[in-house]
This record gives C-alpha cells, structure tokens and sequence, in this order.
C-alpha cells in the first residue's frame, strides 16, 4: 500500500481523523485509514543513520517507505520506530505512507466485536467507555543519529540520609566508552562518572516532592577518542516510591492521592496530542486543587509524562489493559504489542507538515 493515494483530503497530525471532516461515514469508518506525504531527507544528514518514528498509530499501525513496508506494530499507544537508511538518501524525497486499523476484535487492546449489516457496511461495537478515535494521534519524527549512538539509558533513584544516589545504566549501539555528568537546575555538575553502568552520589540533594518538583540532568555521551561521538540528556528526579502496607509513600512520606482518572479526549482533535490543551489541562487541575491523575487507560504521549513530572504532579500511569479480562476470556492472546520506548530522538526534523489522508 505504499502507492500514491488518490484524495483531496488532508488531515491534521496529530490528531484523530474521526471529527476533522463532516462526512459521518469518516467518522464511523471502521478498517485501515491511509496517511501519505513527500519527506526530503536533509542533506546534512549523509553518514547518519536515518530513523522514522511514530509515537502512536491506532490501534495497528504499518509503514511504506516508498513501495516499501519498513515496519509493523500492534498497540495504539505505544511509539514504534524504524531504522530506513537503507530506503533512502541525503537531499532527496521519498513517500512516506502510514496505515492506521482501528478494528477492535477479541484480541486487540482494547477489545471489541465488528458486525456486518444487511448492507454490507461494518460496525464496530465495544464496551470501554470512551469513543473509539483512531489515526496518528501523536507525533511522526524523522531524526538521524551516528553510527555508534546511546540505545537507551535506565535510571533509578534513590535517598540516604540527605545524599541521593543515581544508578544508571546506559546501552550504546555498539561497545564504546561512556562519560556520564549530574547536572543540577543551574547547569553546574554535581557528580559524574565513566562507564557504561555505575551509581552517582549527589550530596546535599533536592528532592523531587509532590508539588514542589527539582529536576536534575542526567547529561550521557558516547566518546570516539577524544570526540564525542553521541549525547543524549535526560532529566530526573531524585525520589523514592514504595507502597507500605495501605499507605502510599513517596521519599518516605504518606501521599494522599487527590486527582482524576484523565482521558485525552478534546473536541476536533480526538485523542490527538496538544501542546496547548496540555497546559490549559494542567492549570484546571492546579485551580481545583489536584495533585495526580491516573492515565485511562492507556500510556499518554511522553510529552504529558515529562510536563507532570516538570510542575510536581504524580501519576498513575497505565499500561493499555482496558477490557483485558475480556480477551481472557476468550482465551486468546491478550497483549501482543512492542514495549513503550522511554528514550527520544536525538534529533529533531524540521516543522511537521499535513498529510494526505484517504478512508478507503
């Protein structure tokens, strides 16, 4: 399906596709939904290793590098990206084609029955209570990254006695040395290490607290001689969790969970993420005193992730387990889908553009 498609419509990314347009048949289709556009690759980037992202695609997701299928995911809410140097190159365009299948059977999360009529036309029915919004509700990234580039990079924190401790743990695409450096709010480093593996220490540490949010930066760069081949920074916070019998601690202290079970869902954008809304979001939940929410019922955009995390908000985050019991059931296998990816691009593309977009 990487053809061109032939449309004059457009569609808005992110955003669900379903209330963009007036026509009803849009909004209740059920099956694939096709996304296309041109992409030129910056020339900048000859000698780099060129990655298509996409952080969610609902609820099956397939993408055509020109005629070419580079890659397949099952969960609507989890990121997936591919690895396409080989398909294409620096300074020159090529078609970028997504499909998006928002059926939901005894097997998908969340699960669903699809019925036919005496028509022909092809219903979708489920028990979840929120409307079934599909498409690419979040972001497409195209980014490049070195040959030899950081993979992923774990943390966990930890507090003794006014000291907080950082055990981190890097994976590189191949072996190479990696330099590692805490920095506090200001920029000024704190603590650092060489390796792969270690633990920081970081005296006199600020602790991240509900309301009162401290990030630090976790600053990883992979070194080639005395060049540094990659870096990534990840922002932390320096806090522990723990559940004690029916209470609730976060850096030992009893939380009392005051907050909302949240769904994304906004008018015209569907599930599709929103920079704006996001903040607006936030400030209704400051106004009337909440301090966390829970993810219905399904892992959100890292973006959301990163803001709570940023302005001292808790949060329950899910994993996309609505109506699993159901699946159970019916004995079939429930959760067939990629694990999130908590790492992002290294680089980022130029300004998103509008892709076309066909129902058929």
């Amino acid at each position: 399906m990487g053809r061109p498609l032939d449309t004059t419509l457009e569609a808005a990314v992110p955003a669900s596709y379903n209330d963009l347009f007036t026509d009803s048949a849009i909004r209740d289709h059920v099956g694939w939904a096709w996304y296309q556009r041109q992409v030129r690759v910056p020339r900048g980037w000859a000698g780099e290793r060129v990655v298509l992202r996409v952080d969610a695609a609902t609820h099956r997701g397939r993408v055509y590098v020109d005629d070419v299928l580079v890659a397949e995911h099952a969960g609507g809410y989890t990121p997936f990206e591919a690895d396409i140097t080989e398909h294409v190159r620096a300074g020159q365009e090529f078609r970028l084609t997504i499909g998006v299948d928002n059926e939901l059977t005894d097997t998908t999360i969340p699960p669903g029955t699809i019925t036919v009529d005496a028509g022909g036309r092809r219903r979708q029915t489920y028990l979840h209570d929120f409307y079934n919004y599909a498409g690419l509700a979040r972001s497409v990234w195209l980014y490049s990254r070195p040959a030899v580039h950081i993979e992923d990079i774990t943390i966990v924190t930890g507090l003794e006695e006014g000291t907080g401790t950082v055990r981190y743990s890097v994976r590189t695409s191949e072996p190479a040395p990696v330099r590692v450096r805490a920095l506090d709010a200001t920029g000024a480093e704190v603590a650092a290490a060489d390796g792969a593996e270690g633990v920081l220490r970081i005296d006199d540490v600020t602790p991240w607290r509900p309301g009162a949010a401290y990030l630090y930066d976790l600053l990883v760069e992979v070194l080639d001689g005395d060049r540094v081949a990659d870096s990534y920074t990840e922002p932390f916070g320096v806090r522990t969790v723990e559940v004690r019998g029916t209470r609730f601690l976060i850096n030992g202290e009893p939380f009392y969970f005051t907050g909302f079970g949240k769904h994304e869902d906004t008018p015209v954008r569907g599930k599709g993420h929103d920079n704006a809304y996001l903040v607006h979001d936030f400030q209704l939940m400051d106004w009337i005193g909440a301090n966390s929410f829970r993810t219905s019922h399904y892992p959100y955009a890292e973006e959301v992730m990163e803001f709570a995390d940023r302005h001292g908000i808790v949060v329950i985050d899910e994993t996309a387990a609505v109506g699993l019991n159901l699946a159970v059931q019916e004995g079939s296998p429930a959760c067939r889908r990629s694990p999130p990816s908590h790492r992002r691009p290294s680089a980022r593309p130029p300004a998103r553009r509008t892709p076309g977009r066909s129902a058929s």
